[in-house]
């Protein structure tokens, strides 16, 4: 029987609006974009929020001062914890300049003298203080500090210790110091601001916004294209691994080809997965645009275009393995474990993620844009990074990726057919290796 590409779009569309009809996919379409946004921007908001407010809470210190350093230190004094106010990433050297300096917030401060260590901690545990600090006889040599919190949080801000250290750099210096020394001391690292040159060559400073930015545009580029490439191939594995458990395959065989099925599920199980994945893309567009448009940062339009070309070839591959892999295994499960390793092969750029924004020219990083498994996630992440840190990707790199990448989804969606029609009625043990490179020799 030969190939009918009417035939195919027939099964297609059969596929297609069975799936799209099913409630498990009416519920993934509106759930996941729904707790992906609770998870990343909720959770991250509510952590930091947590943490900043701990810094503002007004704080009894008990202090056991066995040294003598800080005999005559103050007994309070005002805390100006960080302000929430980031600075655009887009100001440059003059603006900065000509900006008043915000009032800051102070936050009071208790210190109270004990004799013990253990009627400090006896306070502590009848909340009459919220913190105890112990400096051992030997404080000045080994510079060794013990405190002792009732803090249950499971993850805590490294600027929890921030009032003391403040508090003990005073009374270390009071001595030998003017009061307008130390406080320049104290805020010595607020007033560092670092200026780097942006795409266009002109200075602009690096805070922390513009740095977060240039680490979760990339991360969230890259995630976007795995889930999308990921959620279409399994699309692709679930039905025909559950048509061939079922049986069901084996009566389509009677009226259509192998090569019809292939095609026809390729395209309408891959349409729906492409639907799903095409409205979360859709979600957090919209939801990136308003985000970036507020922090002044533009998602360049070439990135978009390359992304659409890396995602239609990546998908190609990634569909092409499942396929295969759902033709030659007898049950769902056992398909996916096989297809577990691409999988986790298409995720692997995110393991060496640092590397990958802080050396975009690096080796491993141009190795693994350049190896198809690894080419679309691994390129769209150099890329995004460059687009925020003015980094230069070769052209050349580009074309021989999405060259190296297309000439292999096209040699696996043949090689993908040829096994899908030998091995569609395999059943009892799922074929080795070596037995899936005979099928594909006699195809």
């Amino acid at each position: 029987m030969k190939f009918s590409f009417s035939r195919s779009m027939v099964i297609a569309r059969r596929e297609y609006v069975t799936t799209v009809r099913r409630k498990a996919f009416l519920f993934s379409l509106l759930a996941t974009p729904v707790l992906v946004f609770f998870s990343t921007f909720v959770s991250g908001k509510l952590a930091a929020d947590d943490a900043r407010a701990h810094q503002r809470e007004a704080r009894i210190i008990a202090v056991v001062d066995s040294s003598g350093a800080f005999a005559n230190t103050n007994t309070s004094f005002d805390y100006s914890p960080p302000s929430d106010a980031a600075a655009p990433g887009t100001r440059t050297l003059a603006a900065q300049q000509a900006a008043p300096l915000p009032k800051p917030e102070t936050v009071p401060m208790i210190l109270r003298s004990f004799d013990s260590q253990q009627a400090a901690l006896d306070s502590l545990e009848a909340g009459h203080v919220n913190t105890v600090v112990v400096m051992s006889a030997d404080f000045l040599s080994s510079g060794r500090v013990r405190r002792y919190e009732h803090d249950t949080r499971v993850f805590t801000s490294s600027g929890d210790d921030r009032p003391l250290r403040q508090w003990m750099t005073r009374g270390l210096l009071s001595a030998n110091v003017d009061s307008t020394r130390i406080e320049r001391v104290l805020t010595l690292g607020r007033g560092v601001d670092l200026y780097v040159p942006d795409k266009g060559g002109a200075y602009v400073i690096k805070d922390d916004t513009k740095e977060l930015t240039s680490f979760f545009l990339p991360f969230i580029v890259g995630m976007l294209l795995s889930v999308s490439i990921i959620t279409g191939g399994q699309y692709l594995l679930q039905g025909v691994s559950e048509e061939k458990e079922t049986r069901i395959l084996e009566s389509m065989l009677c009226t259509v080809s192998p090569d019809d099925l292939v095609v026809g599920k390729l395209i309408g199980l891959g349409g729906a997965g492409l639907t799903l994945v095409g409205v979360w893309i859709a979600a957090g567009l919209a939801l990136l645009g308003t985000s970036f448009a507020f922090i002044h940062v533009e998602l360049p339009v070439t990135l978009a275009l390359i992304g659409f070309a890396y995602f239609v070839l990546g998908y190609l591959f990634y569909a092409s393995l499942m396929t295969g892999i759902g033709a030659v295994t007898n049950n769902l499960r056992e398909a996916q474990q096989m297809a577990m390793i691409f999988t986790m092969m298409n995720f692997f750029p995110f393991y060496v993620l640092v590397k990958l924004l802080n050396s975009p020219n690096s080796g491993i990083a141009v190795g693994m844009s350049l190896f198809p498994p690894t080419a679309a996630t691994s390129m769209m992440l150099r890329l995004a990074a460059a687009s925020m840190t003015g980094a230069q990707i070769p052209i050349w790199q580009v074309a021989a990726s999405l060259g190296l990448l297309g000439l292999t989804a096209f040699v696996t969606l043949k090689l993908s057919a040829k096994v899908f029609r030998l091995g569609l009625l395999l059943y009892g043990k799922t074929p080795t290796l070596p037995e899936i490179m005979k099928l594909v020799r006699q195809g």
